[in-house]
């Protein structure tokens, strides 16, 4: 008798722990109407750029400038041939930012 309390304090007890973890991590929406209007910021752009490398793979080959992202690239790997995408603002073939 005694063990199936504790067995039962036990159940009662993970399951209120289950509980409580599953409502602290319950995703929050945010509500567009309350979020701040985002404004450019260049100079984090810019380090976020030269931090992740961007140019090394989407830099056009054999191009003098290293900032204009036209792709081409061929990246060769066990699955095929890959080609690096055109991250320029180019409205056409571009991502026209």
């Amino acid at each position: 008798m005694r063990l199936r309390k504790i067995v039962a304090a036990l159940l009662i007890l993970g399951l209120a722990a289950a509980a409580l973890f599953y409502a602290l991590s319950i995703p929050s929406v945010a509500v567009s109407g309350t979020l701040p209007p985002r404004a450019a910021d260049l100079s984090n752009g810019e380090t976020m750029f030269n931090a992740g490398g961007c140019a090394s793979c989407h830099a056009t080959p054999k191009q003098e400038d290293g900032k204009r992202l036209g792709g081409g690239l061929a990246l060769n790997t066990p699955f095929g041939r890959f080609y690096v995408p055109n991250l320029s603002t180019d409205a056409t073939h571009g991502i026209g930012a």
